[in-house]
């Protein structure tokens, strides 16, 4: 009897350590625990099955986004190809514009990826292609009623839900780079995928000292990407074109635009937001990644603290594996030279996009943090004479900023640390609040 006793209490102790055990489990986040990799796999399979898009690109126009991810032997070709020509093992770069001493930059060798669309399309086989053939985007994501509630933003290339992982709210953002990806005409039996975590990389530093590829960003400032999921074709044995990302990353409360334009935040409250926001870009420039798209939506709010998102418009210099490994750095030449980045958002575009890298860096978020809403968009766009510049001269005088054009120099911190009070310039027109979708949106761009 006495030995049953002790079965039951020793059986007892064994369900309550099991059970403190899966507590503590269930309380860890999924990219935290030692089989989250099985766990996230088991939510990937049935996440991929729910995502449909149309697509009104071409096979073409596939080849040339692919030509874009190659890395060349000289960045700078990522700029000066004009045409290409598949052959049956090489690809030819050439520049086909006047006046150009090197005609044919390189041949490289076709990856897996483009062989299976040679195949799909023998006619493009050695065909001049040029770079301008890429037609508009103009297919659009397909989301079923279960996820619809759960959409954060919707762009054409990206799709951000909310999505729950146990007791951890999260955002999960879909990116493509294979404008086929997650069309009828690209099945999951050809997708294959590597899945990374955070916790397995160590935070950047210098972007001199990239000796070490297992670096990502670190910082309070910048969004956290708990997992990056790669996507491959499932003919790409060796990993080497990534089709698409999916991030699960932090998920905010709002992002900057919409806080400003409610006007509900005062000055100290601003000042913070934009000493976060500086040093978090300070931070991102000293580890090699310049960000292009700094636009409002794209600074998001986490309890208060700014965070940086959106990192598939930017040029990164030191060559780091992490960066594209967990979602902060695309691959490719064109990825690591300004003239090359072909996109941007109008009311937000950094000069050096249109100059060749010459221009200076326009930071427009300044203006929208440090004046009133009308306002920041009048001093943006709107037209002034003299008179009315010594107006509001004037008024910027009075908030203990020397001019708010000052902006647009390399020393921001200093500035908002001097700002006594929101601009407000009385006379701001609602004709000049362009709140218009078409300055807020990445397009496309060309340069002559």
């Amino acid at each position: 009897m006495l030995e049953f006793s002790i079965l039951a209490i020793l059986a007892t102790c064994i369900a309550g350590m099991i059970q403190v055990a899966t507590s503590k489990r269930e309380k860890l986040p999924v990219w935290e625990r030692e089989n989250g990799k099985n766990e996230i796999e088991k939510w990937l399979e049935g996440f991929l099955a729910k995502l449909k898009r149309t697509s009104t690109r071409t096979e073409k126009c596939r080849l040339i986004l692919a030509v874009e991810r190659m890395q060349f032997e000289n960045d700078n070709y990522a700029t000066w190809w004009k045409h290409v020509r598949f052959g049956e093992e090489n690809v030819e770069i050439i520049d086909t514009g006047k006046n150009v001493a090197k005609k044919n930059l390189q041949k490289i060798k076709i990856n897996e990826f483009q062989k299976q669309l040679l195949k799909s399309n023998a006619a493009l086989k050695n065909q001049l292609i040029g770079h301008f053939e890429i037609m508009e985007e103009k297919g659009e994501w397909k989301i079923p009623a279960e996820l619809k509630t759960k959409v954060i933003s919707e762009g054409g290339e990206a799709l951000v839900f909310s999505e729950k992982f146990g007791i951890f709210e999260t955002a999960v953002r879909i990116q493509i780079f294979d404008p086929f990806l997650f069309t009828d005409d690209f099945g999951l039996d050809l997708l294959t995928w590597k899945i990374n975590f955070e916790k397995d990389y160590e935070k950047a530093v210098n972007k001199d000292k990239s000796e070490k590829g297992n670096q990502i960003p670190k910082h309070e400032n910048i969004i956290k990407n708990f997992v990056n999921i790669e996507l491959f074709h499932k003919k790409d044995l060796k990993k080497e074109d990534c089709i698409g990302w999916i991030t699960i990353m932090e998920k905010a409360d709002k992002d900057l635009r919409t806080i400003l334009k409610e006007e509900k935040i005062g000055i100290e409250k601003r000042k913070k937001i934009a000493g976060g926001i500086n040093d978090g870009f300070v931070y991102l420039e000293e580890i090699g990644i310049g960000h292009f798209d700094r636009k409002l939506e794209n600074i998001l709010l986490v309890d208060d603290i700014p965070k940086i998102i959106d990192f598939g418009l930017i040029c990164e210099q030191t060559g780091r594996s992490g960066y594209h490994e967990m979602g902060y750095a695309r691959k490719g030449s064109k990825f690591r030279n300004i003239p090359a980045l072909s996109s941007a958002t109008p009311g937000f575009a950094i000069q050096e996009q249109f100059t060749n890298g010459d221009g200076y860096k326009v930071i427009n978020i300044w203006y929208f943090l440090f004046c009133d809403w009308k306002t920041s968009w009048n001093l943006l766009y709107k037209p002034i004479d003299e008179k009315e510049k010594k107006e509001v001269d004037k008024i910027v005088q009075k908030c203990n900023a020397t001019s708010i054009h000052n902006f647009k120099e390399p020393k921001q911190s200093l500035i908002i640390s001097e700002i006594t009070s929101i601009i407000s310039i009385p006379s701001s027109s609602s004709h000049f609040c362009l709140d218009d979708p078409n300055l807020t949106k990445s397009v496309k761009i060309f340069k002559f």
